[in-house]
């Protein structure tokens, strides 16, 4: 989709690369993602995301690979400029793409934002980020979360996504068979002083456990609050609390 948008990002990335010129261009940031802000990057970026072979399949599946089914008007913040542009944004939680268009309440579109941790955009309030992130016992991946908690130490994400399950036929009269679906998965992660995501399960064990450098503030704040930090409110009044001491 050739339009007045894209022309915009165009003219935007090539300013972008002059003022970088002297800085290579590109490089590693702190959260292990890659901030090359070359040209070709835009346009591999903005592409066409699914053929009809793999959009037939999906139609097929119960349940919906989004949260939020409507695009809604986004800012979008582009390698430091905030761009003017009329947006529309909806995030497709089972292939990680922001779906992009110019117009409001498309049908769909086949045009994405640009994947780079210099990339943000906020929706409905909330501030959405692509970022490098490290779960559990797996090796470091990259992805959106969403801006929960910014601190001058602390910040603390989520990362609700879409996982395809396969169709199951019963192979006894005891089993049930399931069709192919999306099943939702959210998780949460820290970071201090803006290092690495981690992964975190909210808990009071769990934090504990990662913010161990500060166990006998937590243990104070528990003690007062009577928090259970089983929810990401209450770690975000945690958090700024450690924020002030």
């Amino acid at each position: 989709m050739k339009n007045i948008f894209l022309l915009s990002i165009v003219l935007l990335s090539i300013q972008t690369l002059s003022a970088q010129a002297n800085n290579n261009g590109y490089g590693i940031g702190s959260n292990g993602v890659q901030s090359d802000s070359r040209l070709i990057d835009l346009f591999e970026n903005i592409k066409n995301r699914a053929n009809s072979s793999t959009a037939n399949a999906l139609n097929k599946t119960k349940g919906s690979p989004y949260f939020e089914e409507n695009f809604q008007k986004a800012q979008v913040e582009y390698f430091g400029n905030v761009l003017k542009d009329e947006i529309y944004l909806r995030y497709n939680a089972f292939s990680d793409e922001m779906e992009m268009s110019s117009i409001p309440n498309p049908k769909s579109s086949d045009n994405i934002l640009i994947k780079n941790n210099k990339v943000s955009c906020v929706m409905d309030g909330s501030t959405y980020r692509y970022l490098g992130f490290i779960k559990e016992n797996q090796p470091p991946s990259v992805g959106y979360v969403k801006e929960l908690f910014k601190g001058k130490v602390f910040s603390f994400y989520e990362r609700k996504s879409k996982a395809y399950m396969e169709a199951t036929v019963a192979r006894t009269s005891l089993e049930r068979s399931f069709p192919a679906r999306f099943v939702d998965k959210t998780d949460y992660f820290y970071s201090i002083e803006n290092g690495s995501l981690m992964e975190v399960k909210l808990s009071k064990k769990k934090i504990s456990s990662a913010l161990k450098s500060y166990s006998g503030e937590i243990k104070s704040f528990l003690s007062n609050s009577k928090m259970k930090l089983k929810n990401p409110e209450e770690v975000i009044q945690l958090l700024n609390y450690l924020e002030t001491i």
